[in-house]
């Protein structure tokens, strides 16, 4: 019985030892290292697209990680732009060649971009992104992104650079040109968590290049306006902590003094298609918070 498992047991080895010769050995020296290639775009610049529009301040920064080490296997690298278009296909070309200085900024021309997809300006729905190839001095390209895999080096999202995540593309979707005084008459809130009673028109001015002020929040319950500060960058918008505490004499107060000083803080974004405004925000009194509210409000 011992010899028959002895037998059996080498048989298997060398059942295994054969499948194994059908695949090693394994093609080490064809295996081609890439370098990593984080791209931001720079703080302060454009972070959407406006329809039919190719003017504006867009800038995007390289610069290779520190965990990277060795990288004198590389030539250099290029700049990809990414199309996504509205009819669902994604297609790639490159836009800036021979980037050897890192880190490095470099400025978008949009309609250089664009025209490369044969295309002359954005058009709503579609996002450009922009990611880097590698170039090896063998001449080989290490694509940033392709049809099969799409965004190349999304494992090293856990890479930290300049105490933020890798980031390994910078995206532009297409919004409708932000124009604030299409904002500015009544508006209706169609959406107030924290009032309840809607729908209740309030009144939105402007009050500078980046700032609109809505007056008759709490369907004209509350004193005090609210200002909310526009990027227009990125079509977002910020509420710095503000008291709009409820008119005397109502039940809120002075019945319950702890409920004194109802504040909104928080942000969201505003949509220039839609003529619409939307946000959350941490609602809180004296006596504590009432947790985060949402709000929505248009013409």
């Amino acid at each position: 019985m011992k010899n028959i498992f002895l037998a059996f047991t080498i048989l298997s080895l060398l059942f295994v030892a054969q499948s194994c010769d059908e695949e090693l050995p394994y093609p080490i020296d064809e295996v081609k290292r890439g370098v990593v290639i984080d791209i931001v775009r720079v703080a302060g610049t454009d972070g959407v697209l406006s329809d039919g529009l190719t003017t504006g301040n867009y800038k995007v920064k390289l610069s290779i990680p520190e965990q990277q080490g060795d990288y004198s296997f590389m030539s250099h690298v290029q700049l990809l732009a990414v199309l996504q278009g509205t009819n669902g296909t994604t297609t790639s070309k490159v836009v800036v060649d021979n980037i050897t200085e890192f880190p490095k900024e470099i400025q978008i021309n949009v309609a250089d971009s664009y025209s490369k997809f044969g295309l002359t300006a954005p058009s709503l729905g579609e996002i450009l992104y922009f990611t880097a190839n590698v170039v090896l001095k063998d001449g080989s390209v290490i694509p940033g992104w392709t049809k099969e895999i799409g965004f190349n080096n999304k494992a090293l999202a856990g890479w930290r650079v300049d105490g933020r995540a890798y980031s390994y593309n910078v995206r532009y979707a297409v919004a409708c040109p932000l124009v604030l005084d299409d904002f500015v008459g009544t508006c209706t809130v169609t959406l107030d968590e924290w009032w309840g009673d809607t729908p209740y028109n309030v009144t939105v001015t402007k009050i500078s290049d980046t700032e609109l002020r809505i007056s008759g929040m709490c369907d004209g319950a509350c004193s005090n306006d609210l200002v909310i500060k526009v990027d227009p960058t990125d079509h977002s918008v910020s509420i710095a902590k503000q008291v709009l505490e409820p008119l005397s004499g109502n039940w809120w107060s002075p019945a319950r003094p702890a409920y004194n000083n109802f504040s909104l803080a928080g942000g969201g974004t505003i949509n220039s298609c839609e003529t619409s405004i939307s946000f959350t925000a941490t609602a809180t009194v004296d006596a504590g918070s009432f947790g985060l509210m949402a709000f929505k409000l248009g013409k």
